[in-house]
This record gives structure tokens, C-alpha cells and sequence, in this order.
């Protein structure tokens, strides 16, 4: 994400939510990472709150270490400067990749590769201190003005947290305190200028209702269960991260009842149809984004937005939707509410024939559904 107006090319390979028109080819891989990772088990994190959604019982810590290692070797990159990048297929970087390289390193004990993707982050911060939402591979630290993309701040703040969690000596919660704080004052737009709700908007430079030229949104970056963790180790700033809670849902209710139970790719700030926006590249994240704050909290209103799109699934098929994991894995794990149901998506997810998850996006999404279909993804609280 970044730039105005752009959303994922529907190719098999598609990127980052928005951003200047870019799409990937179906090119090789980036460079060997090297293979296994390094400490602990997945997921340990220490975290002792309860996991509320069903657990998959297909996958075991052996299918996550394999995954990990496959897609590691796969799209990571060590540079000259010792700094680390997850590649797209035409290997080219993006801090939606970075983010979710943290995501992953840091809940498979991975601490090299974990500390090398977050100095990329901090070697490539624009004018508000936010990573720069596309570089090429191993571009020299700096400023190139493309701008932040949010839902890559969100997540890697939470991987900073997860990583605290695990590795407690590196001051890595104050520097996910300092993150926080960027989102909130660039990337979030109060209620007082968006007609009561709070609103999330989908860069530090573009959409929300702030930007009176492109006021739109992107659902698939709201991160319920990741407001919740910033509110309680970060009080001062936990009546924002609370409204933007009760934002998004109330978004979520006007998304699937215009929708049959999906959401959109965008929309206008307040909800609205942004132009025809589907279902597609973009909002196929969103039952993972949801499900983890189910899986966090028991939100009920989080297994209401998963009954929903478990509904359109039963209604409609996958038959209209591409077949890969970023979209059937997501459709799966909106499952998590019933154990029985959950472990049948589970296994037609990880069964399916000729699904496509060669490429970065899907690919990536792969192993983060995998984690937080096993537990494995703790809010650490």
C-alpha cells in the first residue's frame, strides 16, 4: 500500500494492498536464506492468555517448522549492511512483506532474521518515521518518499511485541510504543472529523476521511485484535486504539450486510461502496484479521463477522474465488469457532488440488494462517 487508487492485480501473485500501479511477475524467487530456523518452538512467545478459537489438529509443530524453513529459503535475502528482505516474485521489496517476515520470525524463534528484517524497516523510515512502503531488494538505507503503508505498521509493531515477549533484552516494547504512536498521529483519523467513528486510514499519506481528494479505506488492514494488545500495554494511548476498535466493527456490520457476508477490497470512509469494490486481493485477509482477535479475547462480535463469511461459503462455494491459500486458507480459519468445522476446512484448505501458492502473497499468507490455525500466533498478554 502507499500510493493512491492502486488495489492487488487478481494475477495469482498479487502484493501489497495498493501502491502506484505495481504488480508483480511471475519471475523466480529472490535469493536463499538459508534454511532452519533458529531457538524455540512456534508460537511460545510467552503468552499465557487463554487461544478462545479452535485449534486445527492437522497441523502439527513439524508441518510449521517445514513451512517456515520452505517459504525462509524461498523469499528471504541477507544484504551487504547485514539488514534482512522478503522478496516478492520479482524481488522487489515492500514493508507489507517485512511486517509479516516479522510476524513469522518472531513467533518461530527466529531472532537473526527477525532483528535483519526490522533494521530494513528502520533503514528505509519516511519524513513520519514509518517505513517506506516499497524499495527494490537491499536498496541503500534512506528515504525514497513512497510513503508508509499502514496495515505493515500494524503488523510489525505486533511483531515487535511478540518479539519482546520472547526475547525481552532488546528493548523492543518501547520501540513498538514509538510505532504505535506514528500510526496514531499519521495513520488514524479521529472521530471528530469522520462523523463520530474512528477510522483507520490506509496510509500516512492518502485515504481516511482526512483526504478530501481519496477518502477510502481498506478493510483489510484493520486489526481488531492488535488494538486491543496496544491499549493494554500502551495506556495513554488506549482510548484511541478502543475507538478504533468499536470503529472497525461497526464498519465490519456494514460491510457483510451489503455484501452477503464479505467485505470489500476498499470503501469510502464511512463504510460506503468505494466504486464497485469486490472481494478480491485486498479483503481476502481480513477472516485471518478478525479470527485473531476471536482467538485473543472471544470477541463475540468477531465469531458473528466468521458466522458470516462461513455463510457465504456455504451459500456460494469457492468455486468463484482463486485457489490458493490466501483465500481459502482465510475462508478456513473463519472456521475457528467450531472445532468439528474448523478441522474439515482445515483439511479441504491444505488438501485442495491445484492450489497456487508459489508466489509471494499467497505464499506468505500461508505460513501466517498456518500459525494462527495451530495457536501459535500469541497476543503475549
Amino acid at each position: 500500500a502507499g500510493a493512491a487508487g492502486t488495489s492487488n492485480a487478481g494475477t495469482g501473485n498479487a502484493g501489497s494492498g495498493a501502491g502506484g500501479g505495481t504488480t508483480q511477475s511471475g519471475g523466480s524467487a529472490g535469493a536463499n536464506a538459508g534454511g532452519a530456523s533458529s531457538g524455540g518452538a512456534a508460537g511460545a512467545g510467552g503468552s499465557s492468555a487463554t487461544w478462545h478459537a479452535a485449534t486445527a489438529t492437522a497441523i502439527t509443530d513439524s508441518l510449521l517448522t517445514s513451512e517456515y524453513n520452505a517459504w525462509k529459503t524461498k523469499r528471504t535475502k541477507m544484504c551487504s549492511n547485514g539488514s534482512w528482505v522478503v522478496q516478492r516474485d520479482d524481488s522487489s521489496v515492500v514493508s507489507e512483506g517485512i511486517a509479516y517476515g516479522m510476524l513469522l520470525s518472531a513467533n518461530m524463534a527466529d531472532r537473526t532474521l527477525f532483528d535483519g528484517l526490522y533494521k530494513y524497516y528502520s533503514d528505509h523510515l519516511d519524513a513520519n518515521g514509518l517505513m517506506n512502503w516499497a524499495t527494490g531488494s537491499c536498496d541503500a538505507p534512506g528515504n525514497n518518499n513512497a510513503n508508509a503503508a499502514t496495515d505493515a505498521d500494524l503488523d510489525a509493531a505486533m511483531a515487535l511485541i511478540q518479539a519482546n515477549a520472547r526475547w525481552s533484552d532488546a528493548g523492543y516494547l518501547a520501540q513498538a510504543k514509538t510505532l504505535t504512536a506514528k500510526i496514531l498521529q499519521f495513520e488514524v483519523d479521529a472521530a471528530t472529523l469522520c462523523g463520530g467513528r474512528t477510522i483507520l486510514r490506509p496510509g500516512d499519506k492518502f485515504g481516511g476521511c482526512s483526504d478530501s481528494a481519496n477518502q477510502k479505506i481498506n478493510p483489510s488492514y484493520f486489526a481488531p485484535g492488535y488494538y486491543r494488545v496496544f491499549a493494554h500495554y500502551f495506556t495513554d494511548q488506549a482510548t484511541t486504539w478502543n475507538a478504533l476498535l468499536a470503529g472497525s466493527y461497526e464498519l465490519y456490520v456494514a460491510y457483510q450486510a451489503r455484501m452477503s457476508g464479505l467485505v470489500p477490497d476498499w470503501s469510502k470512509y464511512d463504510g460506503t461502496d468505494w466504486y464497485g469494490s469486490g472481494y478480491s486481493w485486498d479483503a481476502c485477509r481480513t477472516p485471518w484479521r478478525v479470527m485473531v482477535d476471536y482467538a485473543w479475547n472471544g470477541e463475540p462480535r468477531a465469531q458473528t463477522f466468521m458466522q458470516g463469511v462461513r455463510a457465504w461459503v456455504t451459500t456460494n462455494g469457492l468455486g468463484s474465488m482463486p485457489n490458493n491459500s490466501a483465500f481459502t486458507g482465510a475462508f478456513a480459519l473463519a472456521a475457528a469457532y467450531d472445532k468439528t468445522l474448523f478441522d474439515s476446512a482445515v483439511t479441504s484448505w491444505l488438501g485442495a488440488s491445484g492450489a497456487d501458492d508459489a508466489p509471494y502473497f499467497q505464499g506468505t499468507l500461508r505460513v501466517l494462517y498456518l500459525l494462527a490455525a495451530a495457536g501459535k500466533f500469541p497476543s503475549t498478554l
